[in-house]
């Protein structure tokens, strides 16, 4: 569809079927179909890149720090070794930070990698996630069965040890 033309009556009615059934879903289902899967694809790459440029980061303010105590580096570049720690933690960064974007985009470009990707969140998308409310009638069953198996087995373990202590004895 064209910026000019109007949406079909299809789209309409499936719109207004949307509106007339139950608010909160209906939400739910514009909402998703207006965020595309595509944001979601983007924002894996964009935390990807931020976690590696992190990684990258530490890795090598640790490498440097590292070869600066070392005699035969200070001698071989006096410059790269005396740099302050907090500046290698700068530098480090940034390091890692171009090296996480070089890595990312390649990524990123890459065609199966971005079909995989594209696949999945398209895949999550039809995924019907449980309500809030859904999710903590779960939790409250799951806390309450857990209890009640705690309490049967601990009287469990309590009986059998009542009997064993009848049958061999307390050991005095």
């Amino acid at each position: 569809m064209t910026q000019g033309e109007e949406p079909a009556a299809a789209d309409d009615e499936d719109a207004e079927a949307l509106r007339v059934g139950e608010p909160e879903e209906a939400e739910e289902e514009i909402a998703a179909t207006q965020l595309g899967t595509e944001r979601y694809v983007l924002a894996g790459f964009f935390a990807a890149g931020m976690l590696l440029a992190y990684l990258l980061g530490k890795i090598v303010h640790g490498v440097w720090a590292t070869l600066s105590n070392k005699d035969w580096f200070s001698r071989a570049l006096p410059a790269v070794s005396a740099v302050g720690d907090d500046d290698k933690v700068t530098y480090g960064m940034v390091v890692g930070g171009v090296i996480a974007l070089i890595v990312v985009l390649r990524m990123f470009r890459n065609a199966e990698l971005r079909t995989w990707s594209d696949e999945v969140a398209s895949e999550l998308a039809k995924v019907k996630w449980p309500t809030k409310k859904e999710v903590t009638n779960s939790t409250f069953v799951v806390i309450a069965t857990t209890t009640v198996a705690t309490l049967y087995l601990a009287l469990l373990d309590r009986f059998w040890a009542f009997v064993t202590n009848i049958v061999y004895g307390d050991g005095s």
